[in-house]
């Protein structure tokens, strides 16, 4: 079994997201999953991104995050324990993706996280000259949120179809 190309945009387009929110990915992707019904045999990403636990927690600590990125004490988010960090969601959000369509999850998870870790130092990148300037930082971080939501929803949408449900 080989592996759709639309999946491997939609791993690449949920990686990105990662790199840029790193708990926004996994919340897209654990609500679009949670919406549907045929998830039995979809593999244990998916089940970890739809288990209430995950339901719960995972909006509460993507607003926390979105909030906090616009903050001038915001950690650096290229420091070692925070990329480790954005590769395993971007790896697992890819995977759950492509477990819920049955298909081969390694490469998809792997582009997810690479994906995750370029997006992390390129979004900095592009940010960092304007951290000492609070408000054009805020401004621009909240430009990345929109960014960010609307590659996640396109990432969604190549993965798991047009049929899907949208709010």
């Amino acid at each position: 079994m080989s592996t759709s190309s639309n999946l491997l945009w939609a791993a690449l387009a949920i990686g990105a997201v990662t790199g840029m929110r790193s708990m926004l990915a996994p919340t897209l992707v654990s609500r679009a999953l949670s919406e549907r019904d045929d998830l039995h045999g979809a593999g244990e990403a998916a089940r970890l991104l739809t288990s209430d636990s995950a339901q719960t927690f995972l909006p509460v600590l993507a607003a926390g995050e979105i909030a906090g990125d616009k903050m001038p004490f915001a950690p650096d988010r290229t420091i070692v324990p925070s990329m480790m960090f954005r590769a395993v969601s971007g790896g697992v959000s890819a995977a759950a993706l492509a477990g819920v369509r049955r298909e081969p999850v390694l490469l998809p998870a792997l582009l997810g996280a690479t994906a995750a870790l370029l997006a992390s130092k390129i979004g900095l990148s592009l940010r960092k000259p304007y951290q000492p300037h609070a408000l054009l930082n805020a401004a621009l971080g909240t430009a990345e949120d929109c960014l960010a939501l609307s590659l996640g929803r396109s990432g969604l949408r190549q993965a798991l179809g047009e049929n899907q449900r949208r709010r």
